[in-house]
């Protein structure tokens, strides 16, 4: 997705500080631990994930499972090394009968979630709010590649554990995925934190058994010292990403690449919707048109109305 050459750098207790206003909003930023035994992303979103998710006025157990099912989308979307769209989209037969979100290579992120009329459902849990079904984890980068398309079962509680699930399934990596995100806290107390985010840590696979014994140790010593941080300690803006990775691995070997900015930006176009309408017949138009033979639509993603006269 990064157009730009990585610059890398190690952190150790002469660590110095790197702030970009673009890190402190909205970024993916891969890094690596152990001379590349285990790799991962820490993902900050402030303003993109809350403009994504205060438009669409959702429930505030849907805010939450869509904040971070738009954070894992960024991570994993955020790797792209050619022109294309990252895709996840869940489809279950409960209250929640649509659960979609993607990421252009260019870190266009957008997304939107289908309710059942009249929902009511009080569950945070993932498989309890879309019941049976299944999430499709789509990559398509056009000529450059073949399509790529991995499915799971609705059956885990949360999108982070789905994630992992596809990984170890799918791509046999044994992979973590500690999400974070504001929506369950009260409005008066979000001030000075970061709307949602997460660390994903994958341990990298090996060619010996001798390596393989590094490596292991490696991996779980990561995963107990990720094991260590707080929701308010992660989503504070008080603190930089670099800082929560010094924080965490300070005693591994840690590199740190560039940052991927993420932006909120739709790929909804007046042209598009303009082209569709021409190629309905009479009578489709005429059954969506309103009283005054007007074609009012609106962007699922983004809200945006457009009047187009029939």
């Amino acid at each position: 997705m990064h157009k730009k050459q990585s610059c890398n750098f190690v952190l150790n207790k002469k660590f110095v500080k790197i702030v970009s206003e673009m890190t402190l909003n909205n970024h993916v930023i891969p890094f690596q631990l152990g001379n590349n035994k285990v790799r991962g992303n820490i993902v900050r979103l402030q303003t993109v994930v809350s403009e994504i998710v205060n438009r669409h006025k959702y429930p505030a157990n849907v805010e939450s499972l869509f904040a971070d099912t738009l954070t894992i989308t960024a991570c994993l979307g955020s790797r792209m090394k050619h022109d294309g769209v990252f895709t996840i989209q869940a489809k279950g037969t409960g209250d929640v009968n649509t659960l979609f979100s993607d990421i252009t290579s260019d870190g266009f992120l957008r997304g939107y979630v289908g309710l059942n009329t009249c929902f009511t459902n009080a569950e945070s849990k993932l498989n309890s709010l879309m019941g049976s079904g299944h999430i499709s984890f789509t990559l398509d980068q056009g000529k450059h590649s073949k399509r790529y398309q991995g499915v799971v079962s609705l059956e885990e509680p949360s999108m982070s554990k789905t994630a992992e699930l596809y990984f170890n399934n799918s791509e046999q990596l044994e992979t973590k995925f500690l999400t974070f995100n504001y929506f369950d806290v009260e409005k008066n107390n979000r001030k000075n934190l970061f709307s949602a985010g997460l660390i994903m840590l994958q341990k990298m696979p090996v060619k010996n058994s001798f390596d393989e014994e590094i490596n292991e140790e490696i991996w779980q010593n990561s995963l107990n010292f990720l094991s260590t941080i707080m929701k308010e300690e992660f989503l504070s803006t008080n603190l930089t990403s670099e800082e929560i990775l010094y924080r965490l691995f300070n005693e591994l070997e840690i590199t740190v690449y560039d940052e991927i900015n993420i932006r909120d930006q739709c790929r909804c176009s007046e042209q598009k919707i303009k082209f569709a309408i021409e190629n309905l017949s009479k009578k489709e138009l005429d059954e969506i048109a309103d009283e005054n033979g007007n074609v009012i639509v609106v962007c699922e993603f983004c809200k945006t109305e457009r009047i187009f006269p029939k």
